[in-house]
């Protein structure tokens, strides 16, 4: 086992309030905050002309600040997170003017200035000046000539320049370049300084960068499972096309051998595992692959549903003593004791059931073709009328240390659907900016006490390399960086500065989603 280590890049600190004002003197803070982060350096060479930038020293350790929505992130770390490129640098010993063309491109996974990924903020995409501009060689005193005003951002009275005020800065995209000027006696002959770009994110606590990761296999992945949300140590599990089994160790991933007869002849459709070390598999022709011992070795479990497909599997309330799964033909199976014997359910539908899932055994729901939705409360299978002919495919809960407070479900076509309670007839549709059909979700469900970010928080991921986010107030995209068509997402961590969430999809496809 390889202890879990921070990503050692992150570049980041949310600021405590909100930027509020587009005039140049921008609005003081309570107080000023210290990134978490490494600054974009630059240099100047005022003999040569030139302007380079790089990433440079990292800022101290922030204070742990509240994630909210509409939020401003303070990022550095030159090609990482963000990209300041110069040209047409020239000084003019005449008017003793050094000035430059600089763009900024956004080089993270979510839009800038927006809090929806989609409606522009007035207060745009500010680079503020951490330190300098400070005399490097030669004699005199260089200050900047012609920001576009002056704030409190990790300290007070800090020049700035504006990008994309009114406009929304796409994930990847670059800003219109902006001339900077700088007043440079001639004894000067090179400077420098060190700057921040901050802007708000429609997920300001959440994913900055997916990352693809090594894969052992080229089969499609169907499900994807941390073995521990917030243990010392992040471990993981993911099934497969042609009875693939991969673990994660908390540095690679490496293919399972289960022993299983013939296991190389069906898919894993889905997988739930606990931390008392049982691992559950299932798919095709109603198999059920069990393991007691964390994936030592492996036995098939007694189906009372034999040969029909089953396309999920979880457990409910707070043991893992209760099982449910579903599967074709409206499947419904169900074990009180661990997964040793299953019983089947009367579920009243002929559809297939792609989902299930639920907080309690008196409460648990499975969604699935045309629409379908049903639950159970505890005695009986009952429709739960969504309002929609989508196929569901996923469903999840989101909510706080109260409890669930919202549900959610997702299918073809882009469908999200949302219920506060849950109860038939509560589902409304929200727009979810996607087209293609939606495979994975998961929401937050704050474990933590002190994790106040559950309802903020949710994922959904799908076809051609989708992935979308709920902040709370809309659903925004995401860019994953692949066109492979994502089937399921999990999470090991879910608070900045560590962000752990994990897609897996077609060809072997693994993301890794971190700050």
């Amino acid at each position: 086992m390889i202890p879990r280590m921070v990503q050692p890049i992150v570049a980041l600190s949310l600021l405590s309030v909100l930027l509020v004002t587009c005039t140049d003197q921008e609005a003081p803070r309570a107080s000023a905050v210290e990134p978490v982060a490494f600054a974009v350096s630059c240099q100047a060479v005022v003999t040569a002309g030139t302007l380079s930038c790089g990433s440079g020293a990292g800022g101290g350790g922030g204070p742990t600040v509240t994630p909210g929505l509409g939020r401003s992130v303070i990022l550095g770390g030159q090609g990482t997170y963000v990209q300041l490129t110069s040209s047409g640098t020239a000084y003019n010993s005449i008017t003793q003017i050094f000035s430059s063309n600089v763009t900024v491109q956004n080089l993270t996974v979510q839009a800038m200035n927006s809090t929806d990924g989609t409606t522009a903020d007035t207060g745009g995409v500010k680079v503020l000046f951490n330190s300098g501009p400070t005399v490097t060689s030669g004699s005199g005193a260089v200050t900047v000539g012609n920001a576009d005003g002056t704030g409190t951002f990790t300290q007070s009275s800090q020049p700035f320049f504006r990008y994309s005020s009114g406009a929304v800065l796409a994930a990847g995209s670059t800003t219109a370049s902006k001339t900077w000027q700088f007043n440079v006696p001639t004894t000067v002959v090179s400077f420098g300084f060190t700057v921040f770009v901050t802007a708000q994110l429609p997920a300001d606590s959440s994913v900055l960068r997916w990352v693809s990761v090594s894969s052992p296999t080229t089969q499609t992945l169907r499900a994807v499972r941390i073995n521990c949300v917030g243990c010392p140590v992040a471990t993981a599990w993911a099934v497969g096309d042609s009875g693939t089994v991969l673990y994660y160790d908390g540095a690679i991933w490496s293919t399972v051998t289960t022993g299983l007869p013939n296991i190389h002849k069906i898919n894993l459709y889905a997988l739930r595992n606990t931390g008392s070390a049982g691992l559950w598999a299932v798919g095709d022709s109603g198999k059920i692959a069990y393991s007691a011992n964390d994936g030592v070795t492996w036995n098939y479990l007694a189906n009372p549903a034999p040969d029909t497909a089953l396309f999920a599997i979880d457990e409910v309330g707070s043991g893992a003593d209760t099982l449910y799964a579903v599967g074709v033909g409206g499947v419904i199976i169900r074990s009180t004791n661990g997964g040793t014997t299953w019983s089947r359910q009367t579920s009243g539908t002929t559809d297939t059931l792609f989902k299930t899932g639920g907080p309690s055994s008196h409460d648990v729901y499975a969604g699935g073709q045309a629409g379908t939705l049903l639950h159970y409360d505890g005695t009986t299978w009952s429709p739960d009328l969504t309002g929609s002919a989508a196929s569901l495919h996923d469903g999840d809960g989101a909510g706080d240390v109260n409890g669930l407070t919202d549900l959610w479900f997702v299918g073809t076509g882009g469908t999200i659907l949302h219920s506060a309670t849950g109860a038939s007839g509560t589902w409304t549709p929200q727009p979810s900016g996607a087209t293609q059909d939606l495979f994975g979700l998961l929401g937050n469900h704050s474990l933590y006490v002190s994790d106040p970010i559950g309802k903020t928080d949710v994922f959904a991921v799908g076809s051609g390399g989708t992935i979308v986010h709920w902040n709370g107030l809309a659903w925004s995209p995401m860019v994953s960086g692949t066109s492979a068509n994502l089937t399921a997402i999990t999470f090991g961590g879910n608070q900045a500065p560590f962000i752990d969430w994990w897609a897996v999809g077609s060809g072997g496809k693994i993301l890794h989603g971190i700050r």
